[in-house]
């Protein structure tokens, strides 16, 4: 059902689900957001610029500031990596022997501090990308991620990424939507995927 006029404003957004699309939702509304003037802070908590082929395209957004009249962004990759990670180069399991490593919770604890200074600064997007997975296995608590939701003032949108989460947090959200793989052509490709 469409919200209509009289209806709460969009505080807390999830994306969910087991498929591809929910960061590349976050860049959308991302764009719109710049687009109009808005300030975003989006903080990745499973990825590193290195492999991820949005950097460049960040770094310009984030130079442009104040010019050709785009709103502000500031983006950060806490280090928690995943991606190539694992034994010969694959994906990292955090339930496998490669796991969770020792610099993943301090990075996930400084990912939540940047989204901290996003939130108390009044940015009107604040996108936590893969916080919900991380809270999920352990790298955080899911009370420091209530703690955020506190911290949240409007008009600030605190949107969050993951494949689920908790009962208490979907009766938060305003927003909920989710991706479902149907089909999958069997890896990420580069400049699309990842």
């Amino acid at each position: 059902m469409l919200n209509n006029q009289n209806s709460q404003s969009d505080k807390i957004r999830l994306y969910l689900g087991t498929a591809c699309g929910k960061t590349t939702a976050t860049f959308g509304v991302l764009m719109r957001a710049l687009s109009t003037g808005k300030s975003v802070t989006l903080v990745f908590f499973d990825k590193l610029e290195a492999n991820s082929s949005e950097g460049k395209t960040l770094q310009y957004l984030a130079s442009t500031y104040p010019d050709n009249h785009l709103g502000r962004l500031k983006y950060f990759y806490t280090g928690i990596n995943r991606l190539n990670a694992g034994p010969k180069g694959s994906f990292r399991f955090y339930s496998s022997s490669n796991g969770i490593l020792p610099t993943d919770k301090e990075e996930a604890k400084r990912g939540l501090a940047l989204l901290t200074e996003g939130l108390i600064n009044g940015d009107e997007i604040v996108i936590a990308d893969e916080l919900l997975d991380v809270a999920r296995v352990g790298l955080i608590d899911f009370e420091a991620v209530k703690t955020l939701l506190s911290l949240r003032k409007d008009p600030t949108l605190l949107i969050m990424t993951g494949r689920k989460a908790p009962d208490w947090l979907v009766n938060e959200a305003t927003t909920i939507s989710t991706t479902v793989q149907l089909k999958h052509h069997g890896k990420a490709d580069e400049g699309i995927d990842c």
